[in-house]
């Protein structure tokens, strides 16, 4: 009986001792990075394909670090240069548009990569709340 115990003793000794403290880190996600010239490469209005009906080549959306310029108008958010910002800088679910002199428009996002490349998705009324916009916008080349 003493072996026993004794046996049961060193076991639960050596499990005890043997396990080890791991630390667990959680990944760091990087700050997305939209600085640049953005193009319309699909749209919609409620939910009807306008890709083809509407000469979007020439749109460009200009991000830079706090600002945004806008190149030839579509319907759109804003109409005017200002600053952006996200909700979020790590996970952005929203981004906000605050023209000069005027308040601050929100649009939902999503930030999928598309083919190897980084869209951004916005949804989006300008005007009638009944109609809404949808952009898929891809960095320009």
């Amino acid at each position: 009986m003493k072996k026993i115990i004794f046996i049961l003793l060193i076991l639960l000794n050596a499990g005890l001792f043997s396990c080890k403290t791991e630390k667990i880190t959680v990944p760091s996600e990087p700050l997305k990075n939209v600085n640049g010239s953005w193009k319309i490469i699909a749209a919609t209005r409620n939910g009807e394909d306008l890709t083809t009906r509407f000469d979007f080549s020439q749109f460009r959306l200009n991000l830079s670090d706090s600002t945004y310029t806008i190149d030839s108008l579509v319907p759109f958010i804003v109409n005017k240069s200002g600053k952006w910002h996200f909700d979020d800088p790590v996970y952005p679910f929203s981004i906000y548009f605050k023209q000069m002199d005027s308040t601050t428009k929100i649009s939902p996002i999503l930030y999928p990569v598309v083919n190897g490349q980084r869209n951004i998705i916005m949804t989006l009324s300008p005007g009638c709340s009944l109609i809404t916009y949808q952009y898929s916008l891809q960095k320009a080349n």
